[in-house]
């Protein structure tokens, strides 16, 4: 008797379980590997000095006192300043999220961005997974899951959950993309529970819907607003009865699952800002300080939103040139100059990778998606997978028309480009069964090696902005792993300059040694500060007195650049000595000490450029204070300084003199020096 080959249930429900772990398995390694920064560190920052962490902590603390204004001053030049009460443009959710812990203890305030985007990750993840599969059954796929589609959906799923923006954002764990991960979370568990409500409604699905949908209006306004929208638009849809009598009765419910969440969200912006969806940006803390900012506002009618952005976003979002491949580590960037502007002057523009280049799968997918989502559509469910897909496509027309240009932007794309690509695959999976083995063969192999290039090339492009933005040891750990793996090659000496003093011009990537390792810079390619300190030598004095030392203060170092910023040591009558540290015109003193006959004080200064500041200390005495090293002049430009000790010496009478003390090598500097066939002394 012939054996047949006969699918079970069982099997097919395997088949699905594995692709689905398979693929979320290699999306969870991406996402989660970059937003840890390979480090087993659940605390982390994406700055030294954790900039833009603790903006949620403070509204939570306003939320539990019944306001939505926080502290003057508190949020630095991101804040909103209205009737004379500062505000955050930022969503209120995942300011929600940590009311619980904030009940508990105020220890973790400020660290908890990396844990909640982990948490959204999980979401957006497992809410992506659903729709994937309730798209198959939409659009009427057999019931069984064929091998094929097993492999096909483990590819779809480890491109969608750890090859798009989402994964770059989490090398930054601050609020900017920590919005970004939760509005795409939040919009894909509306989607999904949008078409499930279309295909098969229940009150259980009903509130799943209004709960996500609430969410991503709290976190969001583009996303939110999409979202709602398309929830009123199948409302309207089903009230007509041309999705079918039966469906009806849900239409009322559905409809005030987009109406509240969106009114709510309206709501809120409106106390703010006295607008139901825009934000004053005149009000920022930021226009008043920068001039460019100003102007652009002042040529486009107060706003950075509108259609005259339109032709600069289609092209740097979208230009098949959006990615530049080097010889070197980490072979994949950002294209070698920041994005520009078409027709209209930009607010901010950074070096922006493109859709194109970065999610070229994802988009072909979604191309080929467009004939089987605009044909005709044999049923309620099939159409709803398209009303679905453009309520995502609505989220992207915010950054669409907006003067501002980075990369983080591009999350917007995803939940349209995961739709798409979805039915895309669903499509392709059907027409392979009839095909080849050697087409389905090559395919699938086209397809696999598509995945992993978006796979690997956002998590090299999270690794480098892991490391430019935060600086200090993890640039210096970034860089060790350059010049271990690329320091032989002709590509990476080229990027190695010397000079007696500090960087100027260069392109992205290049490296500044300046005199004999005194100091090493990187260039991370931005226009507006293109130049970051990696190390400096350390800067210390030896101060020796003797018994005829004089009462008085004693500059010891002082900035390169800044006049009132120095460092003195004061003795006193008493004989007692402390470090005093000027930081034009704000004093802080250290420590008293006794100060003995033929006494030797230590004084250091060790430039620390994740935290854009040179800590000043002594011994004895200990720290001091800080002084700033990286900072903006007045006309906006950068400036990177030193702390230099002093060229006067005391007068022979004072009784004490200063000498310059050796400090220790930089052996990472050194290293580069001699890979790049540079003469460097390497005495102490």
């Amino acid at each position: 008797m012939e054996r047949v080959d006969v699918d079970s249930e069982a099997t097919s429900a395997r088949r699905a379980r594995i692709a689905s772990s398979c693929g979320l398995a290699v999306g969870a390694g991406a996402y989660m590997l970059t937003l840890f920064d390979y480090r087993p560190d659940p605390l982390r920052g994406a700055t030294g000095v954790r900039y833009a962490e603790q903006f949620f902590e403070l509204q939570a603390e306003a939320i539990r006192e019944g306001r939505l204004w926080v502290p003057d001053g508190s949020l630095g030049i991101e804040g909103f300043v209205v009737d004379d009460r500062t505000y955050s443009y930022f969503g209120i959710f995942p300011a929600l999220l940590r009311l619980p812990v904030q009940l508990v203890t105020h220890e973790y305030d400020g660290r908890l961005t990396l844990l909640s985007m982990a948490i959204a990750w999980i979401v957006f993840a497992a809410m992506t997974t659903r729709l994937f599969w309730l798209i198959r059954s939409a659009m009427g796929r057999p019931t069984t899951v064929s091998a094929l589609e097993g492999v096909l959906a483990g590819i779809f799923l480890a491109l969608a959950t750890g090859g798009t923006a989402i994964t770059f954002d989490g090398s930054l764990p601050w609020v900017y993309h920590e919005v970004y991960v939760w509005s795409i979370a939040s919009v894909m568990g509306s989607l999904y529970w949008l078409l499930r409500v279309i295909h098969d409604p229940s009150p259980t699905s009903l509130r799943w819907l209004f709960g996500f949908m609430l969410i991503a209006a709290l976190t969001r306004t583009t996303g939110g607003w999409a979202v709602c929208l398309a929830s009123i638009a199948a409302a309207t849809w089903m009230a007509t009865g041309r999705a079918g009598p039966r469906d009806r009765r849900t239409w009322l419910p559905l409809l005030a699952a987009g109406i509240v969440p969106l009114t709510l969200g309206m709501l809120i912006n409106y106390l703010k800002f006295r607008h139901p969806f825009m934000f004053p940006l005149q009000a920022q803390v930021w226009t008043q300080i920068n001039d460019h900012r100003a102007e652009v506002l002042g040529e486009n009618g107060g706003t950075l939103a509108g259609l005259q952005f339109f032709p600069s976003s289609l092209v740097n979002y979208f230009r098949p040139d959006g990615i530049r491949f080097v010889e070197y580590f980490p072979w994949v960037t950002f294209p070698g100059e920041s994005a520009k502007g078409y027709g209209a002057v930009l607010d901010q523009s950074y070096r922006t990778g493109s859709v194109t280049a970065f999610m070229p799968l994802m988009l072909v997918l979604t191309a080929i998606s467009l004939p089987v989502l605009f044909r005709r559509l044999p049923s309620t469910s099939y159409r709803a997978v398209r009303l679905i897909w453009l309520g995502a496509l609505l989220i992207t027309g915010g950054v669409m028309a907006y003067g501002y240009i980075a990369y983080r932007y591009t999350s917007e794309f995803v939940p349209a480009l995961t739709i798409g690509s979805a039915v895309a695959i669903h499509a392709l999976g059907g027409w392979l069964e009839h095909r080849g083995r050697g087409l389905r063969s090559c395919i699938v192999t086209i397809l696999g090696v598509s995945a992993a290039f978006s796979v690997v090339a956002h998590m090299l492009v999270g690794y480098t902005a892991a490391a430019t933005t935060y600086k200090g040891p993890k640039l210096e750990s970034y860089l060790a792993t350059q010049l271990s793996l690329s320091g032989w090659s002709d590509a990476y000496r080229g990027l190695v300059r010397q000079s007696a003093g500090g960087p100027t011009g260069g392109r992205p990537d290049d490296l500044w040694i300046r005199g004999d390792c005194d100091a090493l810079y990187f260039n991370n390619g931005e226009e507006a500060d293109p130049w970051v300190l990696v190390q400096e030598r350390d800067t210390a004095v030896v101060i020796r007195t003797n018994s005829q030392t004089r009462p008085g203060t004693y500059p010891v170092m002082q900035d390169s650049a800044v006049e009132d910023r120095k460092v003195s040591v004061r003795v006193s009558f008493d004989k007692q000595a402390q470090l005093v540290v000027d930081n034009e015109g704000t004093v802080a003193r250290g420590l008293l000490f006794d100060l003995p006959p033929q006494a030797e004080i230590r004084v250091g200064a060790r430039n620390m450029s994740e935290l854009g500041a040179a800590e000043i200390s002594s011994t004895p005495g200990g720290f001091v204070s800080y002084l700033p090293t990286a900072q903006w002049n007045d006309e906006q430009e950068p400036v990177l300084t030193s702390i230099v000790p002093v060229a006067e010496q005391p007068a022979p009478e004072d009784g004490l003199s200063i000498t310059t003390a050796d400090t220790l090598p930089l052996p990472l500097c050194q290293r580069i020096a001699k890979a790049a066939d540079l003469q460097i002394s390497v005495a102490n």
